[in-house]
Protein backbone atom coordinates (compact mmCIF):
# COMPACT_ATOMS: atom_id res chain seq x y z
CA UNK A 1 0.00 0.00 0.00
CA UNK A 2 1.34 3.44 -0.94
CA UNK A 3 0.42 6.07 1.61
CA UNK A 4 -1.48 9.21 0.65
CA UNK A 5 0.81 12.21 0.28
CA UNK A 6 -0.37 13.92 3.49
CA UNK A 7 0.58 10.88 5.56
CA UNK A 8 3.85 10.36 3.68
CA UNK A 9 4.87 13.95 4.32
CA UNK A 10 4.13 13.62 8.03
CA UNK A 11 6.09 10.38 8.20
CA UNK A 12 9.22 11.90 6.63
CA UNK A 13 12.04 11.61 9.18
CA UNK A 14 13.53 14.90 10.36
CA UNK A 15 17.21 15.59 11.07
CA UNK A 16 18.48 14.50 14.46
CA UNK A 17 18.74 18.02 15.93
CA UNK A 18 17.10 18.17 19.33
CA UNK A 19 18.53 14.89 20.67
CA UNK A 20 22.14 15.66 19.63
CA UNK A 21 23.08 17.10 23.02
CA UNK A 22 21.50 14.10 24.77
CA UNK A 23 23.24 11.45 22.65
CA UNK A 24 26.63 13.17 23.00
CA UNK A 25 26.30 13.44 26.77
CA UNK A 26 25.18 9.80 26.90
CA UNK A 27 28.23 8.81 24.83
CA UNK A 28 30.43 10.74 27.22
CA UNK A 29 28.93 9.14 30.32
CA UNK A 30 29.26 5.66 28.82
CA UNK A 31 32.88 6.40 27.92
CA UNK A 32 33.60 7.55 31.46
CA UNK A 33 32.10 4.35 32.89
CA UNK A 34 34.47 2.33 30.69
CA UNK A 35 37.38 4.52 31.77
CA UNK A 36 36.59 4.30 35.50
CA UNK A 37 35.91 0.54 35.46
CA UNK A 38 39.16 -0.18 33.58
CA UNK A 39 41.15 1.77 36.15
CA UNK A 40 39.51 0.06 39.14
CA UNK A 41 39.89 -3.54 37.93
CA UNK A 42 41.19 -4.01 34.41
CA UNK A 43 40.80 -7.78 34.49
CA UNK A 44 37.11 -7.78 35.35
CA UNK A 45 36.76 -4.91 32.87
CA UNK A 46 38.21 -7.13 30.16
CA UNK A 47 35.90 -9.97 31.17
CA UNK A 48 32.89 -7.66 30.86
CA UNK A 49 33.57 -6.70 27.26
CA UNK A 50 32.10 -9.81 25.66
CA UNK A 51 28.57 -9.31 26.91
CA UNK A 52 26.70 -12.57 27.50
CA UNK A 53 29.06 -15.50 28.02
CA UNK A 54 27.52 -18.73 29.29
CA UNK A 55 25.67 -21.81 28.13
CA UNK A 56 26.03 -22.77 24.47
CA UNK A 57 29.20 -21.11 23.12
CA UNK A 58 29.38 -22.70 19.67
CA UNK A 59 29.36 -20.45 16.59
CA UNK A 60 26.04 -18.71 16.04
CA UNK A 61 24.76 -19.06 19.61
CA UNK A 62 25.28 -15.52 20.90
CA UNK A 63 22.36 -13.11 20.80
CA UNK A 64 24.87 -10.26 20.50
CA UNK A 65 25.13 -11.32 16.83
CA UNK A 66 21.41 -10.72 16.30
CA UNK A 67 21.61 -7.42 18.17
CA UNK A 68 24.29 -6.18 15.78
CA UNK A 69 22.26 -7.33 12.79
CA UNK A 70 19.18 -5.50 14.08
CA UNK A 71 21.25 -2.35 14.57
CA UNK A 72 22.54 -2.53 10.99
CA UNK A 73 19.08 -3.22 9.56
CA UNK A 74 17.52 -0.37 11.49
CA UNK A 75 20.35 1.99 10.59
CA UNK A 76 19.94 1.10 6.91
CA UNK A 77 16.18 1.68 6.98
CA UNK A 78 16.59 5.04 8.72
CA UNK A 79 19.10 6.13 6.08
CA UNK A 80 16.65 5.16 3.29
CA UNK A 81 13.92 7.61 4.34
CA UNK A 82 11.37 8.94 3.52
CA UNK A 83 9.11 6.14 4.68
CA UNK A 84 6.65 5.11 1.97
CA UNK A 85 4.32 2.63 3.69
CA UNK A 86 2.82 1.81 7.04
CA UNK A 87 4.64 -1.53 6.87
CA UNK A 88 7.99 0.25 6.68
CA UNK A 89 7.15 2.37 9.70
CA UNK A 90 6.00 -0.72 11.58
CA UNK A 91 9.25 -2.52 10.78
CA UNK A 92 11.31 0.46 11.94
CA UNK A 93 9.48 0.58 15.26
CA UNK A 94 9.69 -3.18 15.77
CA UNK A 95 13.43 -3.15 15.03
CA UNK A 96 13.79 -0.28 17.49
CA UNK A 97 12.01 -2.31 20.16
CA UNK A 98 14.18 -5.35 19.39
CA UNK A 99 17.30 -3.22 19.86
CA UNK A 100 16.02 -2.15 23.27
CA UNK A 101 15.73 -5.81 24.24
CA UNK A 102 19.38 -6.68 23.44
CA UNK A 103 20.07 -7.68 27.04
CA UNK A 104 23.04 -9.86 26.08
CA UNK A 105 24.90 -6.74 24.97
CA UNK A 106 23.80 -4.69 27.98
CA UNK A 107 25.20 -7.29 30.38
CA UNK A 108 28.55 -5.56 29.77
CA UNK A 109 27.22 -2.42 31.43
CA UNK A 110 25.83 -4.32 34.42
CA UNK A 111 29.15 -6.05 35.07
CA UNK A 112 31.15 -2.84 34.66
CA UNK A 113 29.09 -1.10 37.30
CA UNK A 114 29.60 -4.19 39.45
CA UNK A 115 33.35 -3.49 39.29
CA UNK A 116 32.75 -0.13 41.00
CA UNK A 117 30.84 -1.94 43.76
CA UNK A 118 33.73 -4.43 44.11
CA UNK A 119 31.50 -7.30 42.97
CA UNK A 120 33.14 -10.21 41.09
CA UNK A 121 32.37 -10.74 37.42
CA UNK A 122 28.91 -12.28 37.12
CA UNK A 123 27.99 -14.76 34.37
CA UNK A 124 24.28 -14.01 35.02
CA UNK A 125 24.25 -10.27 35.84
CA UNK A 126 20.48 -9.85 35.40
CA UNK A 127 19.56 -13.12 37.08
CA UNK A 128 17.81 -11.34 39.97
CA UNK A 129 15.31 -10.00 37.44
CA UNK A 130 14.46 -13.41 36.00
CA UNK A 131 10.98 -14.83 36.75
CA UNK A 132 10.34 -18.57 37.01
CA UNK A 133 6.92 -20.08 36.39
CA UNK A 134 6.27 -23.58 37.65
CA UNK A 135 3.24 -24.56 35.58
CA UNK A 136 4.21 -24.83 32.83
CA UNK A 137 7.88 -24.74 33.77
CA UNK A 138 9.31 -21.63 32.15
CA UNK A 139 12.13 -19.17 32.75
CA UNK A 140 11.22 -15.61 31.72
CA UNK A 141 14.05 -13.12 31.31
CA UNK A 142 13.66 -9.41 32.08
CA UNK A 143 12.27 -7.14 29.38
CA UNK A 144 13.90 -3.87 28.32
CA UNK A 145 11.85 -1.88 30.84
CA UNK A 146 13.18 -3.92 33.76
CA UNK A 147 16.72 -4.10 32.36
CA UNK A 148 17.16 -0.36 31.90
CA UNK A 149 15.41 0.45 35.16
CA UNK A 150 17.90 -1.84 36.89
CA UNK A 151 20.85 -0.23 35.07
CA UNK A 152 19.59 3.24 36.02
CA UNK A 153 19.25 2.29 39.69
CA UNK A 154 22.76 0.83 39.80
CA UNK A 155 24.26 3.88 38.04
CA UNK A 156 22.59 6.05 40.69
CA UNK A 157 24.06 3.85 43.45
CA UNK A 158 27.63 4.23 42.20
CA UNK A 159 27.24 8.01 41.92
CA UNK A 160 26.92 8.36 38.13
CA UNK A 161 23.71 10.39 38.04
CA UNK A 162 24.22 11.49 34.44
CA UNK A 163 24.56 7.90 33.30
CA UNK A 164 21.49 6.94 35.34
CA UNK A 165 19.43 9.59 33.58
CA UNK A 166 20.67 8.33 30.22
CA UNK A 167 19.59 4.77 31.01
CA UNK A 168 16.13 6.02 31.99
CA UNK A 169 15.63 7.86 28.70
CA UNK A 170 17.59 6.04 26.01
CA UNK A 171 14.64 3.81 24.98
CA UNK A 172 10.97 4.81 25.24
CA UNK A 173 9.27 2.16 27.36
CA UNK A 174 5.79 3.34 26.36
CA UNK A 175 6.64 2.81 22.68
CA UNK A 176 7.98 -0.65 23.43
CA UNK A 177 4.84 -1.54 25.40
CA UNK A 178 2.56 -0.20 22.70
CA UNK A 179 4.31 -2.09 19.90
CA UNK A 180 4.63 -5.42 21.70
CA UNK A 181 1.07 -5.36 23.03
CA UNK A 182 -0.54 -4.10 19.81
CA UNK A 183 -1.70 -1.07 21.74
CA UNK A 184 -0.86 1.56 19.13
CA UNK A 185 -2.17 3.16 15.93
CA UNK A 186 -0.17 4.62 13.04
CA UNK A 187 -2.12 7.65 11.88
CA UNK A 188 -1.57 10.65 9.67
CA UNK A 189 -0.43 12.79 12.62
CA UNK A 190 1.97 10.28 14.18
CA UNK A 191 2.23 7.25 16.43
CA UNK A 192 -0.76 7.05 18.75
CA UNK A 193 -0.42 5.04 21.96
CA UNK A 194 -3.95 4.07 23.02
CA UNK A 195 -3.14 2.63 26.47
CA UNK A 196 -6.36 0.72 26.60
CA UNK A 197 -5.41 -0.90 29.92
CA UNK A 198 -4.95 2.37 31.77
CA UNK A 199 -3.14 5.68 31.52
CA UNK A 200 -3.47 8.78 29.40
CA UNK A 201 -3.29 8.43 25.65
CA UNK A 202 -0.17 9.77 23.88
CA UNK A 203 0.54 10.94 20.38
CA UNK A 204 4.13 11.06 19.14
CA UNK A 205 4.70 13.01 15.96
CA UNK A 206 6.75 11.23 13.31
CA UNK A 207 9.57 13.76 13.66
CA UNK A 208 9.82 12.75 17.32
CA UNK A 209 9.66 9.08 16.35
CA UNK A 210 12.69 9.77 14.16
CA UNK A 211 14.47 11.36 17.09
CA UNK A 212 13.77 8.56 19.55
CA UNK A 213 14.89 5.91 17.06
CA UNK A 214 18.04 7.95 16.42
CA UNK A 215 18.75 8.10 20.17
CA UNK A 216 18.47 4.31 20.45
CA UNK A 217 20.75 3.81 17.46
CA UNK A 218 23.35 6.26 18.80
CA UNK A 219 23.34 4.56 22.21
CA UNK A 220 23.89 1.11 20.74
CA UNK A 221 26.53 2.38 18.33
CA UNK A 222 28.40 4.07 21.19
CA UNK A 223 28.36 0.96 23.35
CA UNK A 224 29.59 -1.27 20.52
CA UNK A 225 32.30 1.22 19.55
CA UNK A 226 33.53 1.44 23.16
CA UNK A 227 33.60 -2.34 23.47
CA UNK A 228 35.48 -2.71 20.18
CA UNK A 229 38.04 -0.05 21.08
CA UNK A 230 38.63 -1.63 24.50
CA UNK A 231 39.05 -5.16 23.09
CA UNK A 232 41.46 -3.99 20.42
CA UNK A 233 43.54 -2.17 23.05
CA UNK A 234 44.84 -5.58 24.15
CA UNK A 235 46.75 -6.02 20.90
CA UNK A 236 49.60 -6.61 21.55
CA UNK A 237 48.85 -8.83 24.58
CA UNK A 238 49.47 -7.42 28.03
CA UNK A 239 50.22 -9.05 31.37
CA UNK A 240 48.22 -7.60 34.25
CA UNK A 241 48.71 -8.46 37.91
CA UNK A 242 45.34 -8.33 39.58
CA UNK A 243 42.16 -10.06 40.66
CA UNK A 244 39.95 -11.63 38.03
CA UNK A 245 36.45 -12.35 39.35
CA UNK A 246 36.69 -14.19 42.68
CA UNK A 247 40.19 -15.54 41.99
CA UNK A 248 43.31 -14.64 43.97
CA UNK A 249 45.44 -11.81 42.56
CA UNK A 250 48.00 -13.15 40.10
CA UNK A 251 49.47 -12.41 36.68
CA UNK A 252 46.97 -12.71 33.83
CA UNK A 253 47.52 -12.25 30.12
CA UNK A 254 44.82 -10.40 28.20
CA UNK A 255 45.10 -10.77 24.45
CA UNK A 256 43.32 -9.79 21.26
CA UNK A 257 44.34 -11.32 17.92
CA UNK A 258 43.47 -8.85 15.14
CA UNK A 259 43.79 -11.56 12.48
CA UNK A 260 41.42 -14.11 14.00
CA UNK A 261 39.32 -11.80 16.21
CA UNK A 262 40.04 -14.06 19.21
CA UNK A 263 39.93 -12.37 22.63
CA UNK A 264 41.27 -14.25 25.65
CA UNK A 265 42.18 -13.95 29.32
CA UNK A 266 44.60 -16.59 30.59
CA UNK A 267 46.55 -17.21 33.79
CA UNK A 268 48.67 -20.04 35.21
CA UNK A 269 50.13 -18.73 38.46
CA UNK A 270 50.43 -21.40 41.21
CA UNK A 271 49.51 -18.90 43.92
CA UNK A 272 48.76 -15.35 44.91
CA UNK A 273 50.93 -12.61 43.39
CA UNK A 274 50.59 -8.87 43.99
CA UNK A 275 52.35 -5.68 42.97
CA UNK A 276 52.59 -2.20 44.55
CA UNK A 277 50.26 -0.87 41.86
CA UNK A 278 47.66 -3.55 42.55
CA UNK A 279 47.78 -2.98 46.33
CA UNK A 280 47.43 0.78 45.90
CA UNK A 281 44.42 0.35 43.60
CA UNK A 282 42.78 -2.06 46.04
CA UNK A 283 43.17 0.54 48.80
CA UNK A 284 41.70 3.26 46.56
CA UNK A 285 38.75 1.04 45.65
CA UNK A 286 38.13 0.30 49.32
CA UNK A 287 38.08 3.99 50.20
CA UNK A 288 35.69 4.65 47.30
CA UNK A 289 33.24 2.24 48.93
CA UNK A 290 31.19 1.39 45.85
CA UNK A 291 31.22 4.89 44.30
CA UNK A 292 33.20 6.26 41.38
CA UNK A 293 34.06 9.35 43.47
CA UNK A 294 34.15 10.34 47.11
CA UNK A 295 34.84 13.54 49.03
CA UNK A 296 36.29 13.77 52.53
CA UNK A 297 35.83 16.72 54.89
CA UNK A 298 37.27 17.48 58.30
CA UNK A 299 34.66 18.60 60.83
CA UNK A 300 34.86 22.26 61.75
CA UNK A 301 36.51 23.40 58.51
CA UNK A 302 34.33 26.13 57.02
CA UNK A 303 36.61 27.20 54.16
CA UNK A 304 36.11 24.06 52.02
CA UNK A 305 34.95 25.03 48.51
CA UNK A 306 31.52 23.97 47.33
CA UNK A 307 31.84 22.13 43.99
CA UNK A 308 28.77 21.17 41.94
CA UNK A 309 29.40 17.52 41.01
CA UNK A 310 25.78 16.97 39.97
CA UNK A 311 26.09 19.46 37.12
CA UNK A 312 28.70 17.13 35.59
CA UNK A 313 26.69 13.94 36.13
CA UNK A 314 28.09 12.74 39.46
CA UNK A 315 27.07 12.41 43.08
CA UNK A 316 30.10 11.42 45.19
CA UNK A 317 30.05 9.65 48.49
CA UNK A 318 30.35 12.33 51.19
CA UNK A 319 32.40 11.41 54.25
CA UNK A 320 32.79 13.76 57.23
CA UNK A 321 35.61 12.94 59.63
CA UNK A 322 36.85 14.33 62.92
CA UNK A 323 40.08 16.31 62.63
CA UNK A 324 42.02 13.40 64.10
CA UNK A 325 40.47 10.88 61.68
CA UNK A 326 41.08 13.24 58.77
CA UNK A 327 44.75 13.51 59.77
CA UNK A 328 44.96 9.71 59.97
CA UNK A 329 43.48 9.46 56.49
CA UNK A 330 46.09 11.85 55.08
CA UNK A 331 48.86 9.89 56.79
CA UNK A 332 47.59 6.65 55.25
CA UNK A 333 47.31 8.23 51.81
CA UNK A 334 50.89 9.48 52.08
CA UNK A 335 52.26 6.21 53.46
CA UNK A 336 50.67 4.02 50.81
CA UNK A 337 51.14 6.42 47.91
CA UNK A 338 47.44 6.89 47.17
CA UNK A 339 47.69 10.38 45.67
CA UNK A 340 46.46 10.83 42.10
CA UNK A 341 49.69 10.35 40.14
CA UNK A 342 48.26 12.20 37.12
CA UNK A 343 48.82 15.45 39.00
CA UNK A 344 52.27 16.92 38.38
CA UNK A 345 52.13 18.84 41.67
CA UNK A 346 49.90 17.67 44.51
CA UNK A 347 47.78 20.52 45.90
CA UNK A 348 47.46 20.74 49.67
CA UNK A 349 44.20 22.63 50.04
CA UNK A 350 40.64 22.52 48.73
CA UNK A 351 38.12 19.70 48.77
CA UNK A 352 39.82 16.34 49.28
CA UNK A 353 38.40 14.22 46.46
CA UNK A 354 38.94 10.58 45.60
CA UNK A 355 38.59 9.15 42.11
CA UNK A 356 39.69 5.74 40.75
CA UNK A 357 43.15 7.30 40.21
CA UNK A 358 43.65 8.35 43.82
CA UNK A 359 43.26 11.33 46.14
CA UNK A 360 43.59 14.97 45.08
CA UNK A 361 42.44 18.41 46.18
CA UNK A 362 40.09 20.42 43.98
CA UNK A 363 39.17 24.06 44.43
CA UNK A 364 36.51 24.63 41.78
CA UNK A 365 34.62 23.11 38.88
CA UNK A 366 37.58 23.58 36.53
CA UNK A 367 39.56 21.28 38.81
CA UNK A 368 36.64 18.81 38.78
CA UNK A 369 36.48 18.82 34.98
CA UNK A 370 40.23 18.17 34.89
CA UNK A 371 39.86 15.39 37.46
CA UNK A 372 37.11 13.63 35.49
CA UNK A 373 38.89 14.08 32.17
CA UNK A 374 37.67 12.72 28.86
CA UNK A 375 36.78 9.15 27.88
CA UNK A 376 39.64 7.12 26.42
CA UNK A 377 37.58 6.79 23.25
CA UNK A 378 35.33 9.77 22.59
CA UNK A 379 32.42 9.74 20.14
CA UNK A 380 30.66 12.85 18.87
CA UNK A 381 27.41 12.79 16.92
CA UNK A 382 26.47 15.58 14.55
CA UNK A 383 22.92 16.49 13.45
CA UNK A 384 21.98 14.90 10.15
CA UNK A 385 21.92 17.21 7.12
CA UNK A 386 19.11 15.20 5.51
CA UNK A 387 15.79 17.00 5.38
Amino acid sequence: MVLPSDIKNNMRFSPLNSPTTFVNETARQLGLLFKFARQMNELDFAGSLSGEFRGMQDAGWSTTITAQQVFEELNERMAASPVETLAEMRIILLLYCQLSEAGGVYESLKNMMGIVENAPYNLWPFRDLVRVKQNPNRVIGPNANATFRDLAIQAQKIGMTGLSSAFENVFRDDVRNGMYHSDYILWNDGLRLRRRNGGNVTRIEYAEVSDLVGIGLAFFQTLQALRTFAVQSFDPPREIIGRFSANLPMPWTVSYDSETGAFSISGSSPGSVTSPEYLAQEAINEYLGGYVMAVFRAEGCDDIPNVDFFEHGFEPSEIDLSKNKFAELLNDVEARGLWDQREADTKNEGLLTLSPWGFSYIKDEDDLVSLIGDPEFALTFEPSEKA
